[in-house]
Order: structure tokens, then C-alpha cells, then sequence
């Protein structure tokens, strides 16, 4: 058995975003799928690693890291090859990885107003404010093929799924050309393809 272990929940863009880390890091791992709707995240197995009963968390040894963006940190220090994180755009890399929850959130609360029939003008206001977050992350890639500049980095691992979750619920970046283009590159990338088909569904 693996000392490397990951606790994850199909259809979770924090957790696709560790699997996919861990591809490009070329580690294997202990893959250990629960059930969100069993309440999976919820038992003593999880609570022990993790209090707040959230879900990815990645048991490394004796490390145990239950945060997806301090996961994808954690997998960079210990495992520096590949390197993910380019000295030139630093930065960058790591302004854009803290940036990445503002999308998921936005996307999240579109989605919620549209589950719980919220109002049409609530619903609108929260599109509004989805297109104003995704228009910043237009601009980010600018003519560069990356987010965070010429090359593959942890941003990029942070960001793709968030971007693929919302075209899973049907977004079509149409006003979005560069995110568009952006992520049909992500999607057939190694690392994507190596990540369970399970997470699509």
C-alpha cells in the first residue's frame, strides 16, 4: 500500500485540482473516493485527518494537508520536480493561485440562484457579477498561453478546474474567446487526461 493517500468526492473542483498536481508531479498515490451524498466527508476516517469534514485531503507520510491550494503549495516544496511554480513569474503563479477561489465562488452562487429559483433580478446580479470575475481572467491571459505567463504553473492547475466545472453546468465562454480557447488546451493536456473520468460525470 501507498504511504501517499488521497481522500476525495467526485465532481469537486478542489480535489481535481490535487489530483491533477499530482500527475504532473508523477506521484502515486492511494486514490480513496467517498460519497458526498452518504455524508462520506463526514466520517471518522475524514474528521480524524481533517475536523472541518472537507474534502481533498492528502496524506503524505506523516503530512497531512487538507486544503487544495495549500496542497498544491505543500506538493511543490516537497516534490520540487517538475518545477510548477517559475522563478521569472513567481508572482504571478502565486497571486493567481490565491485568486482562483473568486471564480469557483461566483460560479457556485450562479448556480445556487438558478437550483433555488431565486429571482430573476437576484439571478442576474449574480451572472453580472460572473462575468465581471471571468472578464479578469480574460485579461490575465492576455496573449500569453498560460495564466500566469509563458508557462504550465500551479495557477494553471488552480484555475482549469474551476473553469471546466462551470462549463459542466453549461457555460460557453462565449464572451470569453481567450478563457474558451484556454481551456479546450487544458482539457487534453497529460496530467487532465490521467484524472478519473469519474470527476465529469
Amino acid at each position: 500500500m501507498s504511504a501517499r493517500m488521497l481522500i476525495w468526492g467526485s465532481g469537486s473542483a478542489p480535489c481535481w485540482r490535487v489530483m491533477i498536481a499530482l500527475e504532473e508531479k508523477g506521484l502515486q498515490y492511494e486514490s480513496k473516493r467517498i460519497d458526498f451524498s452518504s455524508k462520506g466527508h463526514k466520517t471518522p476516517e475524514v474528521l480524524k485527518l481533517n475536523p472541518r469534514g472537507q474534502v481533498p485531503v492528502l496524506k503524505d507520510g506523516d503530512t497531512v494537508v487538507s486544503e487544495s491550494l495549500a496542497t498544491l503549495q505543500y506538493l511543490e516544496e516537497a516534490y520540487p520536480e517538475p518545477c510548477l511554480v517559475p522563478k521569472a513569474a513567481s508572482p504571478q503563479v502565486l497571486q493567481r493561485l490565491h485568486e482562483s477561489p473568486n471564480v469557483l465562488q461566483a460560479i457556485r452562487a450562479v448556480f445556487m440562484a438558478k437550483n433555488k429559483n431565486e429571482p430573476q433580478e437576484e439571478l442576474d446580479s449574480k451572472v453580472k457579477e460572473l462575468k465581471k470575475e471571468l472578464a479578469y481572467w480574460e485579461s490575465y491571459l492576455g496573449s500569453n498561453k498560460y495564466i500566469a505567463g509563458t508557462e504550465y504553473s500551479l495557477a494553471d492547475i488552480a484555475i482549469g478546474p474551476n473553469l471546466m466545472f462551470a462549463t459542466r453546468l453549461g457555460g460557453k465562454f462565449k464572451e470569453f474567446p481567450r478563457l474558451a480557447k484556454y481551456i479546450t488546451m487544458l482539457k487534453v493536456s497529460p496530467a487532465q487526461v490521467c484524472v478519473p473520468m469519474v470527476l465529469y460525470i
